[in-house]
């Protein structure tokens, strides 16, 4: 199946709900593992409603039913050759058990079921991933360009190996916010894995393409960037009053901020009060922000590899 088409506002939507569905999907698996099967059933069935959802942002309004989403989905794609029927039928199929363990029995759903059921729709995420176009980082850095025309004369990127935070080869890379339409990241990874290895590095394919905080050379200026572990409204609120954009990371998040600190003090002051922070800091990723302190910049994961094997993509604007 060819990549569907949206508009941008479709893309900030459909990549909004791929995060929920993925989310919904990662909770079912932890509950499927822990014994709560009914528990899970409902997870289940709204994994396939946003994902199903994504599929849709060209023919649904903003705030459909249950009943839109599925008889879209039949319309739209029940009789198309590119569009895996099991899908559809896993859709309605889903529709109805979580009905059924909502409102109609008391008894235990099949674990086995459950399971070849969360496989299915695995591989439904991993399919709609390949199809639904999603907002991507470099139109996001753009944006954030356009925000501050005065202060941001550069971006910077690592490439590095995020298995760990130990000392690794590490290769910095800066261009002017106008270079990103002339050289994107996928040319920079290409590029850095063939330098990577004439420098006889070991597992270069474990490298991946970082973000970093520090938006001028000659300046010691950034963007907040944070690595959280969940989010849900309390978090968003914290957030808020910094401002910026959350991406999922996988099973994680990232955060990066659309206002430039100016400075490295009032910077590392703004990184040491989200420690602080009596709701970001039980969320927060307290390793990745104490050693950002010590580097003097912070770095947020922009491309996958075999070790990290999702490709950051936008959630929502706060």
């Amino acid at each position: 199946m060819k990549r569907i088409t949206y508009t941008p506002r479709q893309k900030k939507r459909a990549s909004s709900l791929m995060a929920l569905g993925t989310s919904e999907r990662d909770a079912a698996q932890k509950l499927i593992e822990a014994g709560l099967y009914r528990e899970a059933v409902v997870h289940l069935y709204f994994t396939c409603f946003y994902v199903s959802q994504a599929m849709l942002c060209h023919v649904l309004p903003t705030d459909p039913t249950h009943g839109n989403v599925q008889s879209s989905l039949h319309k739209t794609y029940g009789r198309s050759p590119d569009f895996p029927r099991r899908y559809v039928e896993l859709h309605t199929f889903l529709h109805d058990q979580r009905n059924e363990f909502d409102y109609r029995t008391t008894h235990t759903p099949n674990p086995d079921d459950l399971k070849h059921q969360l496989a299915t729709l695995t591989s439904y995420v991993k399919f709609a991933m390949s199809v639904v176009p999603r907002v991507e980082v470099l139109d996001l850095l753009r944006a954030i360009s356009l925000d501050n025309p005065d202060r941001i004369r550069d971006f910077s990127f690592d490439i590095y190996c995020p298995k760990t935070y130990s000392h690794h080869t590490r290769l910095t890379f800066w261009q002017p916010p106008f270079y990103l339409d002339i050289f994107g990241v996928s040319q920079l990874i290409k590029g850095a894995a063939r330098l990577l290895r004439g420098l006889r590095v070991r597992r270069t394919g474990d490298y991946v393409v970082g973000l970093n905080s520090r938006v001028n050379q000659y300046r010691d200026d950034h963007l907040v960037m944070i690595d959280i572990d969940t989010v849900n409204p309390a978090v968003e609120s914290a957030l808020k009053p910094i401002g910026g954009i959350l991406l999922k990371s996988g099973r994680g998040y990232h955060f990066i901020g659309r206002k430039v600190v100016q400075g490295a003090l009032p910077w590392r002051k703004r990184m040491r009060s989200i420690l602080r922070d009596k709701t970001l800091k039980r969320h927060v990723d307290k390793d990745h922000i104490e050693i950002s302190i010590r580097r003097g910049y912070s770095t947020l994961r922009v491309t996958s590899s075999p070790v990290k094997p999702t490709v950051p993509y936008f959630y929502k604007e706060i």
